[in-house]
């Protein structure tokens, strides 16, 4: 079901607001919230050449660790106007308990706002690159926002599911927004804006729509999923429930939009979620590559 319609006389909380104004400072910096030199279709700090189709980073000449790793790969997609920068924290994290540079991928989408076939071609060659490079029959994967559904778009329309073993999506809209519904009647679909329209709460009311698809079965695949949503997130203004998907472990955190990737109580479930250890585990107490 879908999770809410726009609401006549709308007042927009003022956290929206402060959204947009990021969504444009985010633009003028190519979508890269630290602001570094690497464009998006950069694939300097890949082992491999992309053609321009995607950039982002990876493997263990990046981190400066060993090659070798008895772990599945964690790939990192980023959200709207963001890029794999988003995922350093997390890698440092990951880094000091026992991953290798070969576990830890991050992806930067082509586009500041991919659209979700786009976000599918990318993954697709991207995850591909990985499971050549590493051996690794499967990965894991973390989303945040826009990637959420981008990944769940990918899984099911390219078939991948036995590419993945452990899925997490971070404040992924799974049941639209009411915002977005909002911005389509509105005229806001273009830019940072270009995702509206898919993921619009009033989805399930319109003949053959994408997410009505993907949300026919939310879980599909022996995959094991994870969310987490923020109970501050201002982005599901009146669908607070959207990232929720049935048959997943569903966690509500005490933060934002960005906490919900970025908070360190997220990076330790996430850690949890994909390696299947506590990330505070004495044996995972070792130094981090220098």
């Amino acid at each position: 079901m879908s999770t809410g319609v726009p609401p006549q006389g709308l007042s927009v909380p003022w956290g929206i607001l402060r959204g947009v104004r990021k969504f444009r400072s985010a633009q003028q910096r190519d979508g890269c919230a630290v602001g570094c030199p690497h464009g998006r279709a950069d694939d300097g700090r890949l082992p491999w050449s992309t053609d321009g189709v995607y950039g982002g980073w990876g493997g263990h000449e990046h981190h400066g660790t060993d090659a070798d790793s008895d772990r599945r790969p964690v790939v990192f997609a980023h959200g709207n106007q963001r890029d794999a920068c988003d995922w350093e924290p997390h890698a440092e994290f990951f880094l000091e308990r026992g991953y290798t540079g070969n576990d830890l991928w991050a992806i930067t989408f082509r586009e500041g706002t991919p659209t979700h076939e786009s976000m599918a071609e990318q993954l697709d060659a991207f995850v591909g690159e990985i499971r050549e490079h590493t051996g690794a029959d499967a990965v894991d994967v973390v989303g945040h926002s826009l990637a959420v559904t981008g990944l769940r778009y990918w899984l099911a329309t390219r078939g991948r599911f036995e590419w993945v073993d452990t899925f997490v999506g971070l404040a992924g809209a799974n049941h639209g927004t009411v915002l977005s519904t909002w911005c389509v009647e509105t005229g806001l679909q273009r830019g940072p804006y270009g995702s509206n329209r898919f993921l619009r709460a009033d989805y399930d009311e319109i003949p053959d729509h994408p997410l009505a698809s993907l949300n026919t079965d939310e879980t599909p695949g022996d995959i094991d999923y994870y969310t987490i949503r923020g109970t501050d997130d201002t982005i599901f203004w009146r669908c607070h429930d959207s990232p929720v998907l049935d048959g997943a472990t569903n966690l509500a955190l005490e933060t934002d939009h960005d906490g919900v990737r970025a908070d360190l109580r997220a990076i330790e479930r996430i850690f949890e979620w994909v390696s299947g250890t506590h990330p505070y585990n004495v044996q995972h107490q070792v130094a981090a590559p220098k």
